[in-house]
């Protein structure tokens, strides 16, 4: 009887929506702590590396739909 029991639940597929979730709410801070670093920095040291303040906000949404975006796995 238990071995019929580890074989169905072994057949059952992961239940991906957790997984989803996860992997948002990971996104999703990582989106603020990038806002939150590069807003910390001066213009001088934003210019330097080749962003303007108005550029933050854009980067760290790019970064997001990096991390989420299931076409790019593997290759960010």
């Amino acid at each position: 009887m238990s071995t019929l029991a580890l074989t169905f639940f072994n057949a059952l597929p992961t239940w991906r929506p957790l997984e989803r979730i996860k992997i948002t709410l990971e996104a999703s801070r990582v989106r603020k702590d990038t806002i939150k670093e590069l807003s910390k920095l001066t213009d001088k040291d934003l210019n330097d590396i080749g962003i303007s303040r108005g550029d933050i906000r854009f980067i760290a949404d790019k970064h997001y739909q990096d991390i989420v975006n299931d076409n790019l796995k593997g290759w960010v």
